[in-house]
């Protein structure tokens, strides 16, 4: 049984649990069985590491108004967006840039018509440009949205009085989940969460605490949020100095609330948890959760980070997944957990004093792996990396590298192709735009094909920008209509199919025995000069905006545009129910001064007697029909080349009646002709003796 659909089961037996929530988790727990099933697959394209950029592009700067860059979403397809905190006025609104066929669109104040500073602002993005993004202005949480990349995004509208802490995702199908803090809660916070579909907000009827009168969401305990492939929503949260999830289903929450923080770990006492995050693939029974969590031994403290699977309802056991060592001279902070479609991916974290950035694999259905270190320099700064998906299988990690008197801070990209072996270290930044500053954010993202965005801001003062890279996958793979054609055009229009791009429309080359003859952002084009009758290779290569390119397979048309020539002659009598022979001679000649391997030669050659019989294939040269009736008939000859030129002739012929036999008289005697007596009709025939004279018989 799907540990979901026992979740459901605990819940619906709850006390607490109204009969509108039960029939509305039992629906979604069939819809998610559903869509896992169509998630099912093991195998994901062949995973390529991306190639970066040609130019950093600045999406907003340089200016000294730039406060902060707040997060990046990024949906399959290759939309998204990315929201920031910007003064007009010497006053903090949002604005945010959404990513649209690869480029990233010029920045929109999305809340307008409100006079107070705005701050948290959120983004999630969904398929075909849709958003969806939550900040907080004069102590209320707004939302705004757009349906579509083509649609502006809304005015913003209030959701939810004396709120902070936002936290927002979106799944594959277009369901959002908004995790906050309410301020106004008992104990000085509750955690409560809003659901979005289809363009309306709904808020969950009541907070999602574990204990109702302890504060939730407040400090380090503020609110994460993952909405899985299932569509059903994880919310992990700090309270009390412990870490709990509940799920969501809409906007009824589960009765089960785990705990993800153990109470101890390699007999050091836990004295408190918080800085949670989570992350989940496609099936929401499985979530990476993980948190930073302080120990003390005796007079000793040590802070470390750890990750606890949420499997179904249950926790199967936390443990540290950082660089440090327990009881040793440094911990770890920074906790922060990315997983794929099917679970796989990275927690990352630093070393506290050090500074080293390390990251546990993630493997399939959120199970912890192996510990690798990730830089492989010094850093005099917290590196604040981001670990994101880049496609089903592949992710990567970003992070700040700050060599300190050695040089300028900078951000680096590892990207991990299989989903779990990390490329090399790449620097993505550009170093004439100054210092990048990770700590006013740095945020990763990437599309269902492989390519990613990693933005931050960089430089200082009025120098300050909001920067974004791209790391571009060639365009996927993609044929000629045929593999090999005849044509009977000298300016043939050659087809093929589309190359795989989310980030823009491809340019195609178009090579024709080995030249460069024309390029089209279209799927077909006509040969640009006439071609010679004979054989000729052409291929396509598709370019993507950053300049990379993937080669078709070369493919054969062969030209010929001179039909074949034929003779016919007929044989026979021309009369009814008798025979006629057809005799047939024909070639396929090339143009004149060309060989014979210039014509594609002569495929088939029919005749159609012109009585209503069906055609009939001549198979060598030679052809034999009956015609059953009187009349004049046409005949048609059709000889096709294998381009499908044709020559057609036709021949008419009378049929005639069969001659009558001549009739000959009969010669009679001069003499006088004896007639028999013939006996009446119908009577016997007697035989008469005629007697002799005078006597008796």
């Amino acid at each position: 049984m799907s540990a979901v659909v026992a979740d459901v089961i605990l819940s619906a037996r709850s006390s607490l649990c109204t009969g509108a929530w039960r029939r509305a988790l039992v629906l979604l727990c069939l819809s998610a069985l559903a869509i896992g099933a169509w998630t099912a697959p093991a195998h994901a394209a062949t995973p390529r590491s991306p190639t970066l950029g040609p130019s950093d592009a600045v999406i907003d700067g340089a200016s000294a108004n730039i406060q902060s860059l707040n997060g990046m979403s990024m949906a399959r397809d290759g939309t998204g967006a990315l929201v920031y905190l910007k003064n007009v006025l010497g006053v903090p609104h949002v604005f945010v840039s959404r990513l649209a066929g690869g480029v990233f669109t010029a920045p929109v104040q999305v809340d307008a018509g409100l006079m107070g500073a705005s701050s948290q602002p959120v983004i999630a993005s969904g398929q075909g440009g849709l958003l969806v993004a939550a900040f907080v202005n004069g102590g209320t949480l707004y939302v705004v949205q757009a349906a579509n990349s083509s649609t502006p995004v809304s005015a913003p509208a209030a959701l939810f009085p004396g709120a902070r802490n936002p936290s927002i995702s979106m799944s594959n199908f277009g369901k959002a989940y908004l995790a906050f803090t309410d301020t106004g809660g008992a104990g000085g916070g509750d955690v409560r969460a809003a659901y979005y579909f289809q363009g309306q907000w709904a808020l969950e009827p009541s907070p999602l605490d574990a204990t109702p009168s302890d504060a939730a969401g407040t400090g380090t305990g503020r609110p994460d949020v993952i909405a899985a492939g299932d569509g059903v929503g994880i919310v992990v949260w700090g309270e009390g100095g412990h870490i709990y999830t509940r799920r969501v289903v809409g906007t009824a929450p589960s009765s089960v609330v785990e705990q993800a923080d153990p109470p101890s770990l390699a007999g050091w006492s836990e004295t408190s948890a918080g800085n949670p995050s989570i992350s989940a693939g496609g099936d929401s029974d499985y979530a990476s959760v993980t948190f930073q969590e302080q120990f003390t031994n005796g007079a000793a403290t040590q802070s470390r980070v750890l990750m606890n699977r949420l499997h179904g309802s249950q926790y199967d056991g936390a443990s540290a997944v950082d660089g440090a060592t327990t009881g040793g001279a440094e911990g770890a902070d920074q906790p922060q957990t990315a997983v794929t479609e099917y679970g796989r991916g990275f927690v990352t974290s630093e070393t506290d004093q050090t500074h080293q950035l390390y990251a546990t694999t993630v493997g399939t259905d959120d199970s912890p792996g192996q510990i690798e270190r990730v830089d492989s320099l010094p850093n005099s700064d917290p590196p604040d990396a981001v670990p994101a998906p880049a496609g089903l299988v592949s992710n990567l990690i970003a992070w700040q590298q700050t060599p300190g008197v050695a040089g300028t801070a900078e951000i680096r990209v590892r990207y991990a192709a299989d989903g779990s072996d990390l490329g090399p270290e790449q620097v993505v930044s550009d170093p004439s735009l100054g210092a990048t500053d990770a700590d006013l954010g740095l945020v990763a993202a990437g599309d269902v094909s492989g390519d990613a965005a990693v933005a931050w801001v960089q430089g200082t003062g009025s120098s300050t920008s909001i920067v974004a890279v791209q790391l571009f996958q060639a365009p996927g793979g993609f044929v000629a209509s045929n593999s090999f054609r005849w044509t009977r055009t000298a300016s043939p229009l050659l087809k093929w199919s589309g190359a795989a791009e989310l980030w823009g429309s491809p340019t195609y080359v178009l090579r024709i025995d080995g030249a460069v003859v024309g390029q089209t952002t279209g799927t077909a084009m006509f040969a640009p000069a006439p071609l010679a009758n004979g054989r000729h290779s052409y291929q396509l290569t598709a370019f993507n905006i950053a300049g990379l390119n993937t080669a078709s397979t070369p493919a054969t048309i062969f030209v010929d545009t001179v039909a074949p020539t034929a003779k016919l002659k007929l044989s026979g009598t021309s009369i009814v129910n008798t025979r006629e022979a057809l005799s047939v001679a024909y070639t396929d000649p090339p143009p004149p001064g060309l060989p014979k391997t210039a014509a594609s030669g002569v495929s088939t050659v029919y005749v159609r007697w012109g009585d209503g019989s069906p055609k009939a294939r001549i198979r060598r040269t030679t052809a034999g029909h009956v015609y059953a009736r009187i009349r004049t008939y046409t005949i048609t000859l059709t000889v096709t080349d294998r381009a499908g030129n044709k020559t057609v002739i036709t021949h008419k012929i009378k049929i005639k009646a069969k001659a009558k036999p001549k009739r000959t008289k009969k010669r009679h005697g001069k003499g006088k002709k004896s007639h028999a007596a013939r006996a009446p009709a119908g009577t016997p025939a007697q035989l008469v003796i005629n007697p002799p004279a005078g006597g008796s018989p």
